[in-house]
C-alpha cells in the first residue's frame, strides 16, 4: 500500500495521469504529415517522421494502459463526460494512419496488426461511448456539451475505410470484401459527419462561441472532411470503380463536395483562431490540443494530392503540394514547443553566503523592557499583585512614577 501511495505521488505518476485519449492526436498529426512530406518527394524525412509516430503510438498506448490499470476511475470519467468522451476515438484514427504509412513503406505485418486493432477499438468505443451516452442512466449530454471533438467519431470511421483499402492492396483480405467494407465505412463516416455538423450548428446558434472555442477542437471539422476525401480517393482506386460507372460518379461528387468544404473551412478557421487567440507580442506556448490543428493541415494536403489523380483536378494537386509544406512547418513548430515544454525547469542557484557573520540588529525598546522587569520585581517583593504595563501604554491610561500603570491597591514606588 505504501509503495502504491509513493508511486502515486511521484513525478512519473503525475505524468502518467496527464496522458489522456487526446494524446493520440500527436500520433495522428505526425503520421499524416509524414505522408504529406512523402508526397513532395522527401522520402527520408517522411520515414523519420513515421518512425516518430510509431514510437509515440507505443509510448502513449503503454502509458494509457498503465493509467487505466492504476486509476480506472479517471479513465471511466473520461469515457462518461460528454464534452471529452469522443476524444477516445483518436486512438482508432492513430492506428489507421500509422498502419497506412507502414503499409506504404513495406511493413505489412505491422500494418495488418494495427488495422485489426483499430477495428476492435472502434467497435468497443462505439458501444461504450455514444451508446452509453444515449442510453445510459446518467445525465444525457446537453447541447452545450457538443464540440469539435465529436467529429473524431466520424474521423475514426473514415480511417477504418482507409485501413480496408490498404488491406485490399496488400491482398490480406479478398479484394471484393475489402472494397465493400471500405465503401460501407466511408458512407457511414459521411453520414456521421453530417449529423455531427448539424448538432454543432445548433450548439453554435444556441450557445455561441467563447474565446477559446476555436483554439483547437473545431479544426477537427476540417480534418473530418479531408479524411473523407482521402478515403474516397482510396476507394476510387479499387475494383468496381470503372470510369463512367454510377458508383464512381457518386463517390467523386461527394469527395469533391467534401474537398470544397474543407477548402472553405481552412481560411475561416485560421482567421477566427488568429483573431481570438493571438496577441501582440505573440506568445508561443505548447498545449496538447495544438496537434488537432496540425492534423487537418496534413490531412488536407494528402487528400488534395490523392483526389486530384481520380477526379481530374490538377489545381487540387498543386494546392496539396503547397499545403504539405505548411503542414510540415506547423508540425516542426509544434514539436519544438513540445520539446521545450517537456524540459524540467531550471532551479536558480542561491547566492553564496557572506564570509563574515551579520551583526544582530539591535532590539528596539530593550532598555524599557529591562526597566519593566526591575519594576515588576520590586513590586513583587513589596507584596503587590499589580500588573506592570510598559511605558508605551501611557497614551492609553494614566501612568504612575516609573512608567507603569497601577492596577488595584498598590503602594506607590
Amino acid at each position: 500500500m505504501r509503495g502504491h501511495l509513493l508511486a502515486a505521488e511521484s513525478p512519473s505518476w503525475r505524468a502518467m495521469r496527464s496522458v489522456s485519449p487526446e494524446s493520440f492526436a500527436l500520433v495522428m498529426a505526425t503520421g499524416i504529415v509524414a505522408a504529406a512530406v512523402r508526397e513532395i518527394g522527401l522520402k527520408t524525412v517522411g520515414g523519420v517522421m513515421l518512425g516518430i509516430a510509431a514510437a509515440a503510438f507505443v509510448i502513449i498506448s503503454g502509458a494509457f494502459c498503465f493509467r487505466a490499470a492504476l486509476a480506472p476511475a479517471a479513465v471511466r470519467a473520461d469515457l462518461t463526460a460528454p464534452s471529452r468522451a469522443f476524444t477516445s476515438f483518436a486512438s482508432v484514427a492513430a492506428c489507421a494512419i500509422v498502419g497506412s504509412g507502414l503499409s506504404d513503406t513495406g511493413h505489412r505485418v505491422a500494418a495488418e496488426v494495427l488495422a485489426w486493432t483499430g477495428l476492435a477499438a472502434w467497435l468497443t468505443l462505439t458501444g461504450a461511448v455514444p451508446a452509453r451516452l444515449a442510453l445510459g442512466r446518467q445525465a444525457r449530454p446537453r447541447l452545450d456539451d457538443v464540440n469539435g471533438t465529436w467529429y473524431l467519431w466520424a474521423v475514426s470511421t473514415q480511417s477504418l475505410s482507409i485501413s480496408a483499402s490498404f488491406l485490399r492492396s496488400d491482398a490480406e483480405v479478398p479484394a471484393r470484401i475489402a472494397q465493400m467494407s471500405a465503401v460501407a465505412l466511408w458512407s457511414a463516416g459521411v453520414v456521421l459527419y453530417l449529423a455531427i455538423s448539424f448538432l454543432v450548428a445548433l450548439r453554435l446558434h444556441a450557445a455561441g462561441l467563447g474565446p477559446a472555442g476555436l483554439r483547437a477542437p473545431y479544426w477537427v471539422a476540417m480534418g473530418a472532411a479531408s479524411i473523407g476525401v482521402l478515403a474516397a480517393a482510396q476507394i476510387l482506386g479499387g475494383p468496381g470503380m470503372a470510369a463512367g460507372g454510377g458508383g464512381r460518379t457518386v463517390v467523386v461528387s461527394v469527395a469533391v463536395t467534401l474537398w470544397l468544404l474543407a477548402s472553405g473551412l481552412m481560411p475561416v478557421l485560421a482567421a477566427i483562431t488568429a483573431a481570438l487567440s493571438l496577441r501582440w507580442p505573440p506568445r508561443l506556448r505548447y498545449w496538447p490540443g495544438a496537434w488537432t490543428m496540425v492534423f487537418p493541415l496534413g490531412m488536407y494536403a494528402v487528400a488534395s494530392a490523392q483526389i486530384a489523380m481520380h477526379a481530374d483536378l490538377p489545381l487540387a494537386r498543386r494546392i496539396g503540394l503547397d499545403e504539405a509544406w505548411a503542414a510540415a512547418v506547423a508540425w516542426a513548430l509544434t514539436f519544438a514547443l513540445m520539446v521545450v515544454a517537456a524540459r524540467p525547469p531550471r532551479h536558480r542557484s542561491r547566492p553564496a553566503a557572506r564570509p563574515w557573520p551579520r551583526r544582530r540588529p539591535r532590539e528596539r525598546g530593550r532598555g524599557r523592557r529591562q526597566a519593566c522587569r526591575r519594576t515588576r520585581g520590586a513590586t513583587a517583593r513589596a507584596g503587590c499583585r499589580c500588573r506592570a504595563t510598559p511605558t508605551s501604554a501611557r497614551r492609553r491610561a494614566p501612568s504612575q512614577p516609573g512608567g507603569h500603570t497601577r492596577q488595584g491597591p498598590c503602594p506607590p514606588a
